[in-house]
């Protein structure tokens, strides 16, 4: 089967990209991907070696002018899919402005989350919060906009796949799932069988992926403080590693002026993906401070190598992460995230107990079982 992919970016080594390229790389269907923005250099290399179709261009800036202007670009847009017989849309939720005027032949969408600042009630709140008065009602029209725009254009799919079950309570809480919508859960992966654990654990807790605001590092950065004031004489490190775009070199600035002059803090900044397996594969344990993740694929990541994951307890965490088994389930508050962090420092055993159970537990997420899911699929 021939099979067109559309996302608005592929500029990013997110969760959605990979869940994008594992499924061309994987699939026995032939894929071609349709994007509006491709950066070859910001996004996973193995991108080059696939059917890329780059559109018209958009910003990939998140200030509501920027949102607008893509909006505006990818409502207009005409994509030629003659001779296709399915059209995925990956979706966070602008892109489905694309099925305006694609909708030709059967269209299913993979949900990653529904538009955040419309549909994700914390994210809302936060971004409103950063706000002028004037931004304010611009943000509440394009608010309106997009509810109406989704619950219109949801229609149009004949299937729904989310990566989580959280994306699909925003979608359901946004009035953006009716009676007659086919849905299902299908959570994205890692590839665990091809990962060896070392069951090496140096003195130092991860905090892998994306350095941006929705990340939340500051509780990273605020709980090891902590933990350096109660007890570092192990000699205990935190290494905060992830890609860092243009839009949030701001927010890595001022992650940077949190630290002052800690000299066990280490930023590193675009490691190769060579870098990540090496951090992965020799960490103490994980830290995961994103607020309502929408899914969240570095917590399996360092599941499949043996680590334990100290995790906010909201979103996709909630979904993959057992707590008191896997590592820890955490409210949002560095004091809390802190005495977790002593006790594993202090009990190395515990450590090890819970990364052994966290390795069978990535075992529950694969790309082949992700893939073979997805290439079963009929439409209904």
């Amino acid at each position: 089967m021939k099979i067109a992919i559309y996302y608005p970016w592929l500029h990013l080594k997110s969760g959605a990209e990979r869940t994008i390229l594992e499924t061309v790389k994987r699939s026995k269907h032939k894929y071609t991907i349709f994007t509006n923005h491709y950066d070859r250099n910001g996004t996973y290399p193995e991108f080059k070696n696939l059917k890329v179709v780059q559109l018209k261009k958009v910003p990939v800036r998140r200030n509501i002018f920027s949102v607008a202007k893509a909006a505006f670009i990818i409502a207009s847009q005409k994509i030629y899919l003659k001779g296709f017989s399915l059209f995925l849309v990956h979706s966070e939720g602008i892109g489905d402005l694309i099925l305006i005027r694609n909708n030709k032949i059967p269209t299913i969408c993979f949900c990653h989350t529904p538009l955040r600042p419309v549909f994700d009630e914390q994210y809302k709140n936060i971004a409103r919060s950063k706000r002028s008065f004037f931004s304010k009602i611009i943000y509440k029209i394009l608010d309106i906009f997009f509810r109406i725009a989704d619950r219109y254009l949801w229609k149009k799919y004949k299937y729904i796949f989310f990566n989580s079950k959280e994306s699909l309570r925003r979608a359901k809480n946004g009035g953006l799932i009716n009676k007659k919508t086919e849905f299902g859960v299908l959570h994205p992966g890692v590839d665990w069988e091809n990962v060896k654990p070392t069951w090496w654990y140096e003195k130092y807790f991860l905090v892998p992926g994306r350095i941006m605001w929705t990340k939340n590092i500051e509780l990273a950065i605020k709980s090891f403080l902590l933990f350096e004031k109660h007890k570092n004489d192990r000699g205990f490190k935190l290494v905060i590693a992830g890609q860092v775009d243009n839009k949030s070199t701001e927010y890595f600035d001022k992650l940077k002026s949190l630290i002052g002059k800690g000299k066990n803090i280490t930023f590193i900044k675009n490691p190769s993906d060579s870098r990540m397996v090496n951090l992965y594969a020799s960490c103490y344990a994980v830290l995961a401070t994103s607020f309502n993740e929408d899914w969240g694929i570095t917590p399996i990541e360092a599941n499949a190598y043996g680590k334990p994951v100290l995790a906010v307890d909201s979103g996709g965490f909630k979904e993959s992460q057992i707590n008191g088994k896997t590592g820890f389930l955490l409210a949002n508050n560095p004091k809390i995230f802190s005495s977790k962090m002593l006790l594993l420092a202090g009990k190395t055993n515990t450590t090890r107990r819970m990364g052994r159970y966290a390795r069978l537990n990535s075992e529950k997420y694969s790309w082949r079982n992700f893939i073979t899911k997805l290439d079963k699929f009929q439409l209904p």
